[in-house]
């Protein structure tokens, strides 16, 4: 068999720097492209002269692949510690076996009999074997599955440790729904500093009174004169005495004001957290509808 080291040097070039980019944003470790353009040339050279140069076919072409990964996550990535550096060989090698797995099913589905021949034959000749075509066709098909495979882990990951039940009771009413758990969530109620548990409008509104549910479907809720003319037809104080303002700053709003509401009891996973408010959101806070409430951590305990 012509070996043609430009070729075999191109070919491992690409998928190199292909695995390496892979690598970078699976560990988010972020790399500039020099550094791996860096990691995945010197892979490249290695490689060929191993394949290429007769004097250096006496290695075993596994433990040397092995070595040449190490070369390469190295220079590209500078781990520190020998902790860091085993994450970014294990990541490298899953994804190198993907890929490689992926480019060895399209070369048989390609050309069945001549990879037969090869794998029974003449294994070192498979390695040489494979064009740029199929290694592009390899990596596009790993990329698909790879991104695949993180989606679903990570829809995985949020039904499973960033979601938590909430149930909230009043009276002789109550209300039970997900809520997602937000790093980024600390309201709080300005004077007792109760921690807020934010529900949609849609879940809780049959806690509240008639006029202040009209208030909310015509978006009207934050209009305090609307509000203090309504406690005033509240003629037992029973629900209007538990309404709190809380106000609030977010993204793209400087400030603003949630009404919220001091419930009986509240139940978070398998935990009963005490001073609760619950604060009213009149939309939507999830368009696929995963989670109708956002939660602070420091909420869940153990809940989860």
């Amino acid at each position: 068999m012509t070996v043609y080291a430009d070729m075999l040097f191109l070919v491992n070039f690409i998928m190199n720097g292909f695995v390496l980019w892979i690598v970078a944003k699976l560990s988010r470790t972020p790399r500039k492209l020099r550094w791996i353009l860096a990691g995945a040339g010197v892979m490249a050279l290695l490689y060929t002269l191993l394949i290429v140069v007769y004097s250096l076919r006496f290695m075993n072409i596994v433990l040397a692949s092995v070595a040449i990964l190490s070369v390469g996550v190295a220079l590209t990535f500078h781990p520190e510690g020998i902790k860091s550096f085993l994450k970014l060989m294990a990541v490298a090698y899953g994804i190198s076996f993907t890929v490689g797995g992926l480019g060895m099913a399209l070369f048989f589905l390609t050309d069945l009999p001549y990879a037969v021949h090869f794998i029974a034959e003449d294994f070192d000749g498979f390695t040489r074997a494979i064009s740029w075509q199929l290694a592009l066709a390899g990596m596009a098909a790993s990329y698909v599955l790879i991104k695949l495979a993180i989606r679903v882990y990570e829809k995985h990951l949020l039904r499973r440790q960033m979601l938590c039940n909430v149930q909230v009771f009043l009276g002789e009413s109550d209300c039970s729904f997900d809520a997602l758990v937000d790093t980024g969530h600390s309201l709080k109620e300005p004077i007792s500093q109760s921690p807020v548990i934010i529900a949609e409008f849609e879940l809780i509104k049959n806690f509240l009174p008639d006029r202040l549910k009209i208030l909310f479907y015509e978006k009207q809720e934050n209009d305090l004169n609307e509000l203090l003319a309504g406690s005033s037809t509240d003629v037992k104080g029973l629900f209007y005495a538990r309404i709190r303002m809380i106000p609030f700053t977010s993204l793209g709003k400087a400030s603003g004001m949630l009404i919220g509401f001091r419930p009986d009891k509240v139940k978070v996973g398998s935990s009963t957290p005490a001073d609760v408010v619950i604060g009213i959101y009149n939309d939507k806070l999830c368009g696929d509808g995963r989670y109708r409430g956002l939660l602070s951590p420091e909420l869940i305990g153990g809940a989860l």
